[in-house]
């Protein structure tokens, strides 16, 4: 009867998984906020150029009123400040990303190292099984013929 193959670093095995698989979510929540911070940064552009092109129609119908451009320029550098922080911002989560990335791959590596042992045993068990299978045939065939032989004896004696 065949043994049962165990693995004795299962439960290792099923905690390095588990660490990847949450490290892999911290690398999707990390490149959420990078999307995120992109598109954030997207729309002020937007928002700057609808504003440049406002001064310039502003401008070009004659008078020009002082408070409403100082409005647009306070305006104006208000958006270009949220692109610098935007920009530090996404320079600061793609850093964060490839430390994270660093750890992820540090977590699928060592999940691998025991995938790959585990592979090893699972080779090695079913060699050992059929190793064994073959001595208890060669036993079994050995029995066969020593019992076939004192029965072939012993006919011949009759």
């Amino acid at each position: 009867m065949a043994r049962r193959f165990t693995f004795r670093f299962a439960t290792m095995l099923k905690i390095r998984q588990q660490r990847e698989d949450e490290q892999k979510r911290v690398v999707a929540e990390r490149l959420r906020q990078i999307r995120q911070t992109r598109d954030h940064r997207a729309v002020l552009e937007r928002q700057i150029q609808d504003e440049v092109n406002a001064i310039r129609d502003s401008q070009n119908h004659g008078a020009i009123d002082i408070q409403q451009v100082m409005r647009h320029r306070h305006w104006l550098s208000h958006l270009h400040k949220g692109v610098l922080e935007a920009d530090a911002r996404l320079r600061f989560l793609e850093a964060r990303l490839a430390q994270e990335r660093v750890v992820l791959a540090e977590a699928v590596k060592q999940r691998k190292i025991l995938e790959k042992l585990k592979e090893r045993q699972w080779r090695r068990h079913l060699h050992e099984e059929r190793v064994r299978e073959v001595k208890e045939d060669d036993e079994l065939a050995t029995v066969r013929y020593v019992f076939d032989r004192e029965d072939h004896a012993e006919l011949l004696r009759i």
